[in-house]
């Protein structure tokens, strides 16, 4: 038997030294600069070095913990995903009970691990169908008015199997209500259920800039709960801190985590305003964060969540388990397209399994089409597989922290730490984030990030398959389908006025105003149980509530919005007139010597819907005028090599010119020196790899009066 050692193996070979692999590698750069060819620089304003070594990480404090210990970046549990997987958390989107509740349950049986229930716009205001406008609901969301409506929604589930997670806004005091109204029929103590309401006034004053009531009255609210199911149903939180109304606005991985971390310090100053311990308030709340599609930068995202909330709420008094994150993981929509959507599939792979390295709790993967039209079977399936592959094929719930020992995360992690602990000062400075939101500071901060990244892609510094780059113009969009029925709507309405006309609102309220404060949430519970609405129940404590406003909310962004509406532009104009708006490529010469060019005009052209022409290779120029005015486009961009426009552009420009005076005239590459003598010959303008894509296509798209 061997009894080689590593040691042994590597014995004959010299080891090579960071300052030797530079000066190799500077040798391969050929004169250009090492910082720019070598670092990159993130939106989150870390340069990333070109390789990592022990040596980067000697000192840095991820690298000593153990997961489970210390500040939690290496996991908040010691034995990872070993002790518990993560759970499958999906969404299943859908207004009618019943419709959500057949997709819950397929999906329950296919792997799914935890009820991650979305509600619609009026539930999560605490509304009744009829007390709210058509779009509120059952609009990519569960409606729920009475306790039948949970009754069907949640029939066949078992809760004291699986977590039952909500995402009810504001309305977490008549959803607790139905749920423990339900878990009471079920024969279920609530203290032995998992899950969570996730009440996020916070987070919805950012997204909707509105709240059905004072943001003071609503934390009221949640006190009431907090205190109730730190008592009751200890693991059951009550409140949400969600980073997807910053993520949504285009916030890099520092600004969602300055925004989650700030929010969470307002949380637990109210609830310490309110009587309740810094220990009793963390330990009910959840946060949730947007995966985005940098993989290692969102792996150190997560860790330095963890390690960053350990940090506050140790300052502010907490003990060792209350500093423990609770993370759910959601893929973000910033990255996610509606051209080519099937990449969505791709994109979303490499999110989810950043997550779990970065040890979130649950994970959501967003299906593939969802930023077209609510999902089916199928994009639910592949979705839910995908973390089952992860599970079950890659095994990763066999390593405790997949990461550990990794230089280049654990160095970048300590770098984002600091970033994102600056960020959070700043903004806790400015009064926090409710102080920055309505001055407006805030989202000065996230649209500077957002049109930072929108010049990236233009200038295809930055892709997105599909779009910006190899843009596919054959294929055929999703169709978008109706999902919740309008007869739905009608049907929630109806049996909601007709519920409300059964039950004496007024008498109810008398009553909830005698009760007790510690005996408010049982009252609720039992005048739910009673056949009492949401919206009846909501004005028990809302009778008297004044919205708060804020000016400007955050936008819900996607990347990819412009080049999108460039290209739906071309193709209403090619349904318009036939044909897609066209380009010819003046090619010179034989395949080999313009093919580079033209392959390369034709992707730049493609991301904004053009259909390019491809002429053959021209040899004369009388032939290559005849076969531009045989094309019948108005813009040509001549295709060939640098010595080749130095002898032919000039009398090409010019005689093009002279036979369609009113066309455009473009040159694939840099023209350097020759740029006036072209221009002079009839030349308007160039193309090159440093040439903004977005703004060169719509600029041609609007001369053409496409736009």
């Amino acid at each position: 038997m061997s009894t080689e050692t590593n040691e042994d193996l590597l014995k004959d070979f010299k080891q090579a030294t960071y300052e030797e692999w530079r000066v190799a590698a500077e040798a391969l750069l050929k004169g250009a600069p090492f910082e720019k060819r070598m670092l990159t620089k993130t939106p989150e304003g870390i340069v990333l070095q070109p390789i990592y070594r022990q040596e980067d990480v000697a000192e840095r404090v991820t690298s000593s913990e153990v997961p489970g210990e210390g500040n939690f970046a290496r996991g908040a549990n010691p034995s990872g995903y070993l002790g518990s997987p993560w759970e499958i958390a999906q969404e299943q989107p859908y207004g009618d009970p019943q419709v959500f509740n057949e997709a819950l349950l397929k999906d329950l049986n296919a792997g799914q691990s935890a009820v991650n229930a979305l509600l619609d716009s009026a539930s999560q205001l605490g509304l009744d169908p009829d007390q709210a406008t058509d779009a509120q609901v059952g609009e990519c969301g569960l409606s729920l008015s009475t306790l039948d409506d949970l009754k069907v929604a949640l029939n066949g589930v078992k809760a004291d199997y699986l977590p039952v997670y909500f995402q009810s806004g504001c309305a977490g005091l008549s959803t607790q209500a139905l749920f423990n109204a339900w878990l009471k029929e079920q024969g279920l103590d609530a203290a032995q259920v998992k899950g969570g309401l996730n009440m996020d006034p916070y987070g919805v004053l950012a997204a909707r800039g509105k709240l059905p009531a004072s943001l003071d009255a609503l934390l009221d609210e949640l006190a009431l709960l907090v205190r109730h199911n730190a008592q009751n149903a200890p693991d059951f939180s009550a409140a949400g801190i969600s980073g997807i109304p910053y993520h949504g606005a285009g916030a890099s991985a520092t600004e969602e985590l300055a925004s989650v971390l700030s929010t969470g310090v307002a949380y637990l100053r109210a609830m310490d305003a309110r009587g309740i311990s810094v220990d009793e308030a963390a330990g009910q709340l959840r946060f949730t964060l947007s995966i985005g599609g940098n993989f290692f930068m969102e792996i150190a995202k997560f860790k330095v969540a963890r390690m960053l909330w350990a940090r506050v709420v140790k300052e502010l008094g907490g003990g060792p388990e209350a500093c423990r994150m609770k993370i759910h993981a959601r893929t973000g929509m910033a990255n996610k397209t509606q051209l080519d959507p099937y990449v969505n599939m791709l994109r979303t792979t490499t999110e989810a399994f950043s997550a779990v390295v970065g040890g979130a709790s649950s994970i959501c993967v967003g299906c593939f089409d969802e930023t077209v039209r609510l999902p089916d079977d199928f994009s639910r399936r592949i979705a839910r597989n995908l973390q089952v592959i992860l599970q079950e094929e890659c095994e990763l719930t066999h390593v405790i922290d997949p990461a550990g020992g990794s230089w280049y995360i654990d160095s970048l992690t300590d770098e984002l730490a600091k970033k994102a602990w600056a960020a959070f000062q700043s903004l806790e400075k400015e009064g926090g984030i409710v102080a920055s939101l309505k001055s407006g500071k805030w989202q000065e901060t996230l649209a500077a990030t957002r049109a930072s990244r929108e010049s990236m892609l233009g200038q295809r510094r930055a892709s997105l398959i599909g779009t910006n780059q190899y843009p596919n113009l054959e294929e055929k969009p999703l169709e978008a389908r109706v999902v919740t029925n309008p007869a739905f709507k009608d049907k929630a309405r109806n049996a909601a006025k007709s519920r409300r006309q059964e039950n004496d609102c007024a008498a109810v309220r008398k009553a909830y105003e005698d009760t007790p404060e510690g005996e408010k949430i049982a009252f609720l519970i039992d005048a739910i149980a009673k056949g009492a609405t949401v919206g009846c129940v909501t004005k028990l404590f809302r009778s008297d509530a004044v919205e708060e406003i804020l000016d400007t909310p955050l936008p819900s962004w996607r990347l990819a919005q412009r080049y999108e509406a460039l290209r739906a532009a071309a193709a209403k104009y090619k349904e318009k007139t036939g044909t897609a708006p066209q380009i010819f490529l003046a090619n010179l010469g034989p395949l080999k010597k313009h093919k580079i060019r033209a392959d390369f005009t034709r992707s730049f052209f493609a991301a904004g819907g053009f259909e390019c022409i491809y002429g053959s290779g021209i040899e004369d120029v009388d032939t290559g005028v005849k076969d531009f005015i045989r094309s019948g486009a108005r813009i040509a961009v001549i295709c060939g090599t640098d010595p080749d426009y130095v002898e032919k552009v000039p009398e090409l420009a010019s005689a093009l010119k002279r036979a369609a005076p009113d066309m455009t005239l473009l040159l694939a590459g840099f023209p350097g020196d020759n740029l006036a003598t072209f221009k002079e010959a009839g030349l308007d303008d160039y193309i090159f790899v440093k040439s903004n894509n977005y703004e060169v296509n719509k600029a041609h798209l609007e001369w053409l009066g496409v736009l």
